[in-house]
This record gives C-alpha cells, sequence and structure tokens, in this order.
C-alpha cells in the first residue's frame, strides 16, 4: 500500500481513505493522480477572492452563487468579507467531493 501525505489525506474524507485502503497498490495510484489533478489549491482560491471578487465561486464550480454574489454586489461588500473567512471550507468541502467522484470514477471502471 501506498503511503498518502498527511497534506493529502488531510484533504479526503475518512470513507474515502478506509476504501483505498482496502484498493491495491495500482488503484491507489491511480486515485491519488487523479485526485491530485483534480483539487483546487486554497492559495489560488484566496487569490482570486483578492483580485477577482467572487471568481472564487467559479473556481470551486459555484456557478449559481457567483452569480447571485453579482446580483447583490456581493452583498453589498458584506458577503465578500465573509467569503475571506469562508473561502478554505470553501476549497476544503470541493476537495472532498473530488474525493468521493475520483473514486467512484476508479471504482467503476475497475
Amino acid at each position: 500500500m501506498i503511503d498518502i501525505p498527511s497534506s493529502i489525506s488531510s484533504q479526503i474524507p475518512g470513507a474515502v481513505l478506509r476504501r483505498l485502503d482496502s484498493l491495491d497498490q495500482l488503484t491507489q495510484e491511480a486515485f491519488l493522480t487523479e485526485f491530485q489533478k483534480e483539487k483546487k489549491s486554497g492559495f489560488v482560491a484566496f487569490l482570486l477572492w483578492c483580485v477577482f471578487p467572487a471568481w472564487h465561486y467559479f473556481y470551486v464550480s459555484k456557478v449559481w452563487v457567483n452569480l447571485l454574489f453579482w446580483l447583490t454586489f456581493g452583498g453589498f461588500g458584506i458577503w465578500w468579507v465573509i467569503d475571506m473567512f469562508r473561502l478554505s471550507g470553501l476549497v476544503r468541502e470541493y476537495n472532498k467531493t473530488v474525493a468521493i467522484s475520483v473514486l467512484k470514477e476508479i471504482e467503476f471502471l475497475n
């Protein structure tokens, strides 16, 4: 079995990690490769938040929230400030969703 770096394992739900333990090494490597390609970075999300307001929602595939953000002018600026604190959670939630999706795809292909 492969050793998953803690920086990556902290982004993967426990159920996915337990399921990965029961898979062969080649499948685990395929999962990690695909997960690393699809996961999002908190740093990039923060840069988008700073430079291009609301683009961080596109980055984590929340198109409708982005539209709502623009229609309300970022909640008149309040929403934009609150997002500074929510940003890491948005990225973490997106990465968990990606981990589950990648595991399902890999298991389906096997």
